[in-house]
């Protein structure tokens, strides 16, 4: 038999890509030493402890597969209690498997690309969904975890493309990273609150989601959590937040609106970026640190309430429909290219705090008109005296001398000669 094995394994390799035209439903290539095999289940027996964990052995299963609650071998009883590592992965004409409330573990990617395998039931003792359980099967459409579940592992159903639901008991306390990766069939998550971690990309590419509720024992989302559920209207971020890890809501392109609790302190790189149906956005006062590109490519967002101490670098790039825009008092810094490309903002007002602004800050702002400034001293690059960096940077490809300038009275001369602001076409003083 081994024989076999081996010529078997040198044609898989000699066909290469062709290889997923061969079928091999009864025999695995590589198999795990079993102890016993019992209608058509193979086993590790432990003699002392009387018990039984299911694995590969040497068979791919197919169709309903029912595990027992105890098997007859060699004229003693033993209890099923686990289901071993990668036991009935790959397993593709898989279709249901019913599992025994003796068993108490299951091993990661237990049954990972069963592609075909359409429902598992789970065993009431459970207390972990493991690492890839059903990574890749495509055709399990529901789960319904058990009450005693703690964790959801990292992968755990990660490309379950036909899922389109998901009951969690009111335990959870951890979901895994990639836990629901590209479950792209998942129209609603209701998240116990007993949930207090949430891993990266846990929903990444759920694009059939319309709303989340977060519940209140969450203190951060983590990076990339819900980036590219297109379909995703509504969440709801509960008071406890504390943090929203980079790109968290990248590319939910259907996010109209979305309140921020008080409690926020900290909002890091693109949480927003490509969330093309945000119009308006608060963000509350308590929020220390803003990360770059926070809502760049945002094309519909026309108003955001703040009270920063600078604008980050690519905040509103390309925020193509802000057309007036007040940069608040106490803003010392302007970073580069935060309002690059946003081509229909006509009217800019500078606070009197501003000192500096970089190099591509204005950049594209093509339809640039009136630009007030409130600084005493016309803000500046942030680079050494002597530099010799092109101030005019600071409005890139825009046209200033069909753009007007409002300074206060005092500085009017200042204003005047100095760059950027010397190339507006018309420079006016204001009280």
């Amino acid at each position: 038999m081994k024989k076999v094995y081996h010529i078997i394994f040198a044609v898989v390799l000699m066909l290469g890509a062709c290889s997923e035209d061969i079928e091999i439903e009864e025999e695995r290539l590589v198999f795990e030493p079993y102890d016993a095999k019992v209608d058509g289940l193979c086993y590790k027996l432990s003699a002392d402890a009387k018990t039984a964990v299911v694995i590969a052995g040497d068979v791919f299963y197919r169709d309903e597969v029912v595990i027992p609650e105890t098997i007859g071998y060699g004229g003693a009883t033993y209890r099923v209690v686990a289901i071993g590592k990668e036991a009935f992965s790959g397993c593709q004409n898989l279709r249901s498997v019913r599992i025994p409330d003796s068993v108490t573990d299951i091993g990661e990617s237990a049954f990972l690309e069963c592609v075909n395998l359409e429902t598992i039931s789970f065993p009431k003792s459970l207390s972990a969904v493991p690492t890839r359980m059903c990574r890749g099967c495509y055709e399990l459409k529901s789960a319904i975890l058990p009450s005693d579940v703690r964790v959801i592992g990292y992968e755990a159903f990660s490309n379950c493309t036909s899922m389109t639901s998901v009951t969690m008991p009111d335990g959870v306390e951890e979901i895994g990273s990639n836990a629901f990766f590209c479950c792209s069939s998942l129209t609603s998550i209701l998240l116990p609150k007993s949930v207090r971690s949430i891993g990266w990309q846990a929903f990444t590419g759920c694009t059939a989601l319309t709303t989340v509720s977060l519940p209140e024992g969450l203190t951060r989302i983590p990076a990339e959590c819900f980036a590219h559920c297109s379909r995703l209207a509504e969440v709801n971020i509960p008071e406890g937040v504390v943090y929203l890890s980079e790109h968290c809501f990248t590319n939910c392109v259907s996010l109209a609106h979305i309140i921020l609790p008080q409690s926020l302190r900290s909002m890091d790189r693109g949480v927003f970026e490509y969330c093309t149906g945000l119009t308006s956005m608060t963000i509350p006062s308590g929020v220390e640190q803003i990360g770059a590109l926070l809502f760049s490519e945002c094309s519909h967002l026309e108003t955001v309430e703040w009270q920063p101490q600078a604008i980050p670098e690519g905040i509103f790039k390309n925020c193509t429909s802000l057309t007036t825009f007040v940069v608040p008092e106490g803003v010392t810094h302007i970073y580069a290219n935060a309002f690059d490309g946003c081509s229909r903002l006509t009217v800019l007002s500078l606070p009197s705090t501003l000192a500096t602004i970089a190099p591509g800050a204005f950049k594209d702002c093509t339809s640039l008109k009136e630009v007030t400034s409130h600084a005493m001293t016309p803000p500046q690059l942030p680079f050494p005296t002597g530099t010799t960096t092109d101030a005019g940077l600071i409005f890139e490809y825009v046209d200033l001398t069909q753009a007007m300038l409002n300074v206060p009275d005092s500085v009017l001369s200042a204003y005047q000669s100095s760059s950027p602001w010397s190339l507006f076409g018309q420079i006016k003083s204001i009280p």
